[in-house]
């Protein structure tokens, strides 16, 4: 029985890795998948509002290019084909 319960331990500690270590331009399908700082915002993780400082807060904005992005980080691919300001 308390290998049962160390099992059940084990899974719960790889659950608490694997939520919010994707990195800002990963793919995500919700904010927990993200890491600190970060939102899923279009299917890519961008930084929120509120820790996008300098970027005149076009992070999670759609875009074309990078030159879209200028000063908010690079422009990458989201879901359907739509793409997204990464963040500063």
């Amino acid at each position: 029985m308390k290998y049962v319960y160390l099992y059940l331990i084990l899974i719960l500690f790889s659950l608490n890795l694997s939520a919010g270590d994707k990195g800002k331009g990963d793919k995500c399908t919700m904010d927990i998948q993200c890491g600190f700082g970060l939102q899923c915002s279009g299917g890519v993780c961008t930084k929120k509002q509120e820790f996008d400082h300098g970027s005149s807060g076009k992070s999670g904005n759609q875009c074309n290019s990078d030159a879209d992005c200028i000063g908010s980080g690079s422009c990458v691919s989201g879901t359907y084909g739509k793409k997204y300001c990464s963040g500063s």
